[in-house]
């Protein structure tokens, strides 16, 4: 039997007909702060995708082979953050100096579908956000522990239309509800995606956009050149507007194909007093 899977996924690592039905992402990033409240903070991302049927890796890049042929997929998502402070002088009512470390974390599931018909899109999913705040106080006549919890309902639908077979124009709503009342917003989503041969045989370009628009402005526009079929190189840029603050975040990303089977990847991101650093991996099968 082991003899048997070991010949199986040898055929599939060497075979150029190589299909597949699933793929499992999985990535870490690290972000380090420039200030003095931030110890650490850590993100851990998770994500699974089942299509409809299987996916052959022939058509174009590998990191675009669903995309290209059109197909149509469930998924799944969990991402974890945890966000620690340094520990920081505070004062009490009575005026005793004493110090303070605070703990964030972050739970987010998201379920959706993904379906092209003809030259049609539509792309739907709904998420959780479960979010934990921890506060320890710690005094000279003793110490304090407060937490408090929050949840957040996070949505998205967008229809689209297929001009050409690679090319991707779609608009919808993307919007999250909170346990307050006065959290919500209902946000107009916009996104596109365009990949095209360039050069010589199996390079191509990719270039994207995604966007929301309603209380909160969120604008992603990015690019990937692939060299082949397995090796892109990349860069994307953030922009951010709560009505308050403005955040710009750039980023630069590269993917390497080992085969049809398993790739891995790495960003490296510079923000407002942010720099963030991301390592990534991709089965498929």
């Amino acid at each position: 039997m082991k003899r048997s899977f070991l010949a199986l996924l040898l055929t599939a690592m060497t075979s150029s007909s190589f299909a597949y039905i699933a793929q499992i992402d999985a990535g870490y990033t690290y972000t380090n702060h420039d200030d003095d409240y931030t110890d650490s903070d850590n993100r851990l991302n998770l994500l699974g995708t089942f299509y409809f049927e299987p996916v052959p890796s022939s058509k174009g890049p590998l990191n675009e082979g669903a995309f290209l042929n059109h197909a149509s997929n469930v998924y799944g998502a969990y991402d974890y953050t945890q966000l620690k402070s340094d520990r920081y002088s505070i004062t009490d009512q009575t005026g005793l100096t004493g110090t303070q470390k605070d703990e964030f974390q972050n739970h987010n599931f998201v379920v959706g579908v993904e379906y092209f018909y003809q030259q049609f899109y539509f792309n739907a999913d709904i998420g959780m956000n479960h979010e934990k705040y921890q506060q320890k106080e710690q005094f000279s006549y003793g110490s304090d522990y407060n937490k408090d919890e929050y949840d957040r309902t996070n949505y998205r639908a967008l229809v689209g239309y297929m001009p050409m077979s690679n090319l991707l124009i779609a608009a919808g709503v993307d919007g999250y509800n909170g346990d307050d009342e006065d959290d919500e917003d209902n946000a107009v989503a916009l996104k596109a995606k365009y990949v095209f041969p360039v050069g010589n045989a199996d390079q191509y370009i990719n270039l994207e956009a995604d966007g929301a628009f309603g209380d909160e402005d969120n604008i992603t526009v990015g690019g990937d050149y692939y060299f082949n079929k397995a090796f892109s190189l990349g860069a994307a840029y953030n922009f951010e507007d709560n009505g308050d603050d403005d955040i710009d975040y750039f980023s630069i990303r590269s993917k390497y194909f080992l085969n049809d089977m398993f790739a891995v990847g790495g960003a490296v991101g510079f923000g407002d007093d942010v720099q963030a650093f991301n390592v990534n991996g991709t089965l498929r099968f």
